[in-house]
């Protein structure tokens, strides 16, 4: 029996974006380029969800590429986007979306039959059993049901889940719509709600929707809040435009990242959409459907990672020297940790230099001895641990001061970007530097 693979923390997701893989140039570019534009619709329909205030979900590959619910507890209304580049031309025209596809669909009688659902508690009669001979006959001469048509697919949702207080359909693009009117002449459109197009284009879609979706005559096609649209989201460089909307929404809110945090926040939310995106599994009900989706109180979280991961780490040293200096630390200890402070910013980052590995032994022996949060001040917890990370002695720890190791100190207890990947060290008790 398999089980479901685990989600990296949140603060792995935000701390891997700014770090290096084997292979990558940078860790946050590489991961640019590995989403796709689904994945980078579906983070702009979240932030356009999250500047209403309202409590929604987005979930990808359910139904549709992305779906919008209005709640992430009991949704009344889905908004069904199916997205599409336009790989070969510059526009779409109407045959395109309404044209049955060349080639065997297996899907095609599933969209078929979900377009026309039994109702709850109905009954379903089984036709009596023939002959076999007058069975394959009739299969052979059988026609072939003609492939739902890219608005046959998006059309059958609507119907089941007509039980639903409302829904939209939309056709996303990157390309604009060349639609026909009534005097024969045609225009280029970024946005046609099929409710109110030419009578003309309305006709051919209805008659193309009752064909492939077999539609008894009786039935209405519903064309309300129906559209055809262009993505607002760019093909090229979109964590650039989402940044933008990102921005936006903060000059409507108390929200205030820095730039570097609004691009990383960016990243992280498109980081959890490919992760839950790729999920296979069968959503058995509406608790495992949200396993793949993102909801408000998720991008609540993403954003205050993602400002919490950029402030600097020398702003976090700096706290650390100011508490040093309330508690009336030696005036010398305080001057020099604040000339020492960007050097060791800057070296440590340095993965070649020697400086990660000291930063390793001193996160471990913090992490290892529980007895530092006991001691009522910072001065007595660094006096404390600087004296355990003597008995070390590393020779790498001869070239730093006191107040150099005391900065290194400082970006471990909080918890500075820097500290979060460094490299491991022995479980064991350290060897003495014999020479």
């Amino acid at each position: 029996m398999t089980t479901a693979p685990t989600e990296p923390l949140l603060q792995q997701v935000a701390s891997d974006l700014f770090r290096d893989f084997k292979g990558d140039e940078i860790g946050g570019r590489h991961a640019i380029r590995g989403f796709s534009f689904q994945v980078w619709h579906a983070v702009l329909e979240a932030l356009r969800a999250h500047r209403t205030g309202n409590d929604y979900a987005v979930v990808l590959e359910w139904q549709q590429d992305v779906a919008v619910l209005d709640s992430s507890v009991a949704p009344t209304g889905v908004r069904f986007v199916q997205l599409k580049k336009h790989e070969a031309s510059t526009h779409w025209k109407l045959n395109h979306l309404i044209a049955s596809p060349k080639g065997k669909d297996e899907d095609a009688q599933a969209t078929a039959d979900e377009a026309n659902p039994v109702e709850p508690g109905g009954a379903v009669t089984e036709p009596p059993l023939e002959p076999a001979a007058t069975r394959k006959a009739a299969k052979s001469k059988a026609p072939k049901k003609p492939k739902p048509s890219i608005l046959a697919k998006l059309y059958a949702h609507r119907r089941r889940f007509k039980t639903l207080g409302k829904s939209r359909l939309e056709f996303s693009s990157d390309a604009q719509f060349e639609m026909p009117d009534g005097s024969g002449a045609s225009s280029l459109q970024s946005n046609v709600e099929l409710a109110t197009a030419d009578p003309l284009v309305r006709q051919a879609i209805e008659a193309k929707l009752r064909e492939q979706l077999g539609l008894d005559s009786a039935e209405p096609v519903d064309f309300s809040d129906f559209a055809l649209v262009v993505s607002d989201c760019p093909v090229n460089e979109p964590h650039k435009y989402l940044a933008g909307e990102l921005a936006q929404m903060q000059l409507e809110s108390e929200l205030n990242l820095s730039g570097s945090a609004t691009i990383l926040a960016v990243l992280i939310i498109a980081s959890y959409v490919n992760l839950r995106a790729g999920s296979t599994r069968h959503a058995k009900n509406f608790p495992e459907l949200l396993g793949r989706a993102v909801t408000r109180s998720d991008i609540d979280r993403y954003l205050a990672a993602a400002d919490e991961e950029t402030v600097s780490a020398r702003e976090l040293v700096e706290e650390i020297i100011e508490r040093l200096n309330i508690e009336t630390a030696p005036f010398t200890l305080v001057r020099n940790m604040k000339r020492q402070v960007v050097r060791a910013c800057m070296e440590i980052t340095n993965r070649a230099g020697p400086v990660p590995i000291l930063a390793a032994h001193l996160k471990s022996l913090y992490e290892a001895r529980s007895e530092y949060n006991s001691l009522p001040r910072v001065t007595d917890i660094f006096s404390a641990w600087f004296e355990d990370f003597q008995q070390l002695q590393l020779s790498e720890a001869r070239p730093y001061s006191r107040e150099y190791i005391y900065c290194l100190m400082s970006m471990i207890t909080q918890n500075a970007n820097p500290t979060k990947q460094l490299p491991s060290v022995p479980a064991g008790p350290q060897p003495k530097d014999s020479q």
